[in-house]
Formats: C-alpha cells, structure tokens, sequence
C-alpha cells in the first residue's frame, strides 16, 4: 500500500502480496513494476521483508528461464557488457586510469577507496582535486561485480554467493583494514545487505565516501572558499535508506555546507522514487521479458518520472551521489532536453572549494547511446541473441578482467558516437526533437502501463 511505484489500496496489495507468496507471479503487480528500491521492508508494519520474497521470485524466474540478452550490458564476463563497449570510447588518460586502479588490486593496503561498478563509467570523478590526497589509494574493478549490488537486485542468489566469495578472497589478499566506498550502495552491500541477507563477515572497517568527505569539510581540512548560491535537490538512491537513512542526510549536510538551497522533491528521504535504472529489472523477468523496447521505455519512463519531480521543486541542480544514479539521470536530462543538470557531490565540493569540474559526463550520455544502439543492433540481426540466457560462473578467486569487446563491436560503437557527437545531433533544433520525440514515447508508454495495471488487477479479481 505504501509503494511509492505501485501505490495499490490495502486490499489490492494485500491480494497482490498472496499471489505473490504462492508464486503466481503473472498476477503480481510487485513481481512485475518492482523497481527494487526496497521501501517496502522499511515500512512494513510486521517487519516481514516483502522485498526479500520478489528477490526469491526473480531467481525462480531466471532459474528455470534464464535473463534476456539486454541483461548483458550488467556482466562484466559478457562481450555485451556495458565497461568493454564505453572503454572504446575512452580516451588514453581514463583507460590508464582504469588500468592503474585494478594493478593496485595485486597490491597490500591497509586503506582504499573502493571505485566501484559504475564510478568505472565515469572515472573523470576521481581526478577532481579534493581528492589528491587519496589518488594513489584508489583500487577497483568492474571484476568485483559492483560488490554484489546488481546480482542482488536481479535476484541471483548463487551468483552474489560467489561474489561474496571473491570479495573476501581480494580483501584477505590486500589485507585490508578500512574501505570507503565511492558508491556508498557498495558500502551497504558490505555493512548490511551482505552479511544480514547472505551471512557474510568481512571483518574490516567500510564507509561511504560521501562520509569521509563530510567529515573532511566540517574539521576544515577541505576549505569552502566559494559558496555555491544555487537552488538544489537531492536523489536519495535506493540504498540510501540502510544505516538508518544517514547516507540521506550526509549528502544534505555537503550540499548545505556548499552553499546550496535544498529544495525537496515530492519523494524524498525514506520515500524515494529509484532513478530508473534499477526500474528495468522487472522487464527482465515475465513472459513478456524478451522485448528490449519495452525494457529501454520502461527504463526511460522512470527516469523521467525522477527528472520531473526535480523539476517541480524550481531546483537548478540535481545532487546524487551514486554514480549509477548520476548517469542515468544526466542521461534522461540530456535526452530530453532538460535545463536541469545532475552533479555528483564531489563535484559540488569541488567547485565550493573553487575549482573547475569537466562536465564530461554529458558526452558520456550519448556515448551509452551509442553502447545501446549497438545491443540493438545485435539483438536484431541475430536469431542467437534473441535467445535468453544463463549468467556465467565468477572465479572466486581471482579477480578477472573485463570480457574483451568484439573488434566488429567495437567499430559500431565508435561509428554511432561519432554520429551522435556529430553536427546533426548536437544542435539546438535535433536536441529540440529528440525532447519532444522521447516525452510523447514516454506518455504512449505511460498509457500502456496503466491498461496493462488494469489487466493485472483484473486478473486479481477474476481469482478471487
């Protein structure tokens, strides 16, 4: 009832949660919209963890029928994957970069700054100058599979199994004694989904970044010399609720110490909407999974969705500090046209302290455009991969490169990048049209939602 995705009257949900407990999964509306922001189990009154039962359907599901081929792009052991097609866009000094942060893996340290998943797809956030004094101790890499947070949310019981594994391998191996996270979403996988879902013990300190950071600030040792003055709100991420809801309320503190206003979105704190990006997982399980049109509408509508309610608060700035989070989002705003820019807060501590940020992430927008036209390509022309299929095994004792990309692959990616970096793409007009193009894609989509909603509750009542 509580959802803020779903948002069913108490008896739909009640009805909703049995179909769901007697895996009747075609007529659950939380089997098949869940965005996996885990409010749910925050605000279920019998503390009975519904969250954790749609997660045990979603590996039923992909048990028996395996994930479609868009699933891909989240597995560093696939060619499809998202880090080998951006890497062919990067240029030398991100490349050497990423190279350098996963050399360190064979390293000993006593502390690092853990990367993380998606902070590889925009590595231009750890050159800011705040952070020289950390430089040499970051250390990650997209083997280490996002900490378990992706196969987590797709429901892989067995694959986070063996990441856990490899995670306590490389940790032992490094012999660590403290972590801070740059996603602080890897933070909580380590401090408390991890070990109160799957019984892990790692036995050494973590900490979001953003924690680090503050306490920086707050003692002086990072100097605010230029207040901001500029009208913000924050996108609380899905993890952000665990540690009793403090990652919320550190980035709140940052972008206040920064100069920022902070203005409120209608979802917000505890009630929080996902971004969009985790939005897509239900489109990956269900007979009608195999359709990736349906999965980039959804994940587009959600997004959306997100970018809206920022909008309506007169905010100039978006503050999220996952990366995924602040990819996608940027995605969306550039994507529809959007006034509003999305900042990680570093960079707003960064410009707070009076320095320069590389707005490098816009481009890195179109450059998963071209990632994704590239999959779409592939999905069409080939009878193979519309097939679905079963994830790959993690070695759980070395931590692996990224699957290579295909040379063929490689050569679209950097043909569509260079269309959409191109003349005909990036002028006021194309940019005008892809907005209104992708808003009435959104409102068609929207409508067959709610008729498919409608369906769904339907079949609820023909049950009864």
């Amino acid at each position: 009832m509580k959802c803020p995705v779903i948002e069913l009257p108490m008896e739909a949900a009640v009805r909703d949660m049995q179909n769901l407990i007697n895996g009747d999964v075609e007529h659950s509306l939380a089997f098949n919209r869940c965005t996996t922001c885990n409010a749910c189990d925050f605000v279920c009154p019998e503390d009975a963890l519904p969250y954790e039962l749609i997660l045990e359907r979603f590996d039923d599901w992909h048990g028996k029928h395996g994930l479609p081929f868009f699933a891909k792009m989240v597995f560093p052991n696939e060619p499809e994957n998202i880090w080998s097609g951006l890497r062919a866009l990067m240029n030398r000094n991100e490349l050497d970069l990423l190279e350098s942060w996963e050399n360190r893996l064979h390293e000993e340290h006593e502390e690092i700054v853990l990367t993380g998943f998606y902070t590889n797809i925009v590595p231009f956030l750890a050159q800011l100058s705040i952070l020289d004094d950390m430089r040499e101790k970051i250390v990650g890499s997209e083997g280490l599979c996002g900490c378990g947070g992706d196969s987590n949310k797709l429901g892989h019981i067995e694959l986070t199994e063996q990441i856990i594994e490899l995670l306590k391998n490389s940790f032992s191996s490094m012999g660590l004694k403290r972590v801070y996270c740059f996603m602080e979403a890897e933070a909580v996988m380590l401090n408390e989904v991890l070990p109160e879902r799957y019984r892990a013990d790692f036995n050494i300190q973590i900490l979001p970044l953003d924690y680090l950071i503050l306490d920086k600030m707050k003692q002086g040792i990072i100097e605010i010399t230029n207040k901001l003055n500029i009208r913000a709100t924050v996108h609380d991420n899905c993890m952000s609720r665990y540690d009793g809801g403090r990652p919320q309320e550190v980035v709140r503190e940052i972008t206040q110490l920064a100069g920022c206003e902070l203005l409120e979105m209608e979802h917000s704190r505890f009630n929080g909407l996902c971004c969009g990006w985790a939005a897509t997982i239900p489109t990956l399980h269900g007979k009608k999974s195999d359709n990736p049109l349906r999965t980039l509408l959804n994940l587009i509508s959600n997004l959306y969705r997100r970018l809206d309610e920022a909008e309506a608060t007169g905010a100039e700035v978006i503050i999220s500090s996952c990366p995924a989070c602040y990819i996608f989002l940027s995605l969306i705003a550039v994507l529809s046209n959007s006034d509003l820019r999305v900042y990680h807060p570093l960079e707003i501590v960064e410009m707070a302290c009076g320095g320069t940020v590389n707005r490098k992430v816009e481009q890195r927008c179109w450059d998963i455009m071209a990632v994704t036209i590239n999959l779409l390509f592939l999905w069409i022309s080939s009878k193979e991969n519309r097939k679905r299929f079963f994830p790959k095994s993690i070695n759980t004792r070395v931590v692996e490169s990224l699957a290579p990309i295909r040379d063929s692959d490689r050569k679209r990616i950097i043909r569509a990048a260079l269309f959409f970096r191109g003349v005909l793409v990036q002028n006021r007009y194309s940019r005008a049209i892809i907005g209104y193009v992708l808003k009435g894609a959104i409102c068609l989509f929207r409508r067959f939602q709610e008729i498919e909603k409608r369906q769904i509750s339907h079949g609820h009542q023909s049950k009864r």
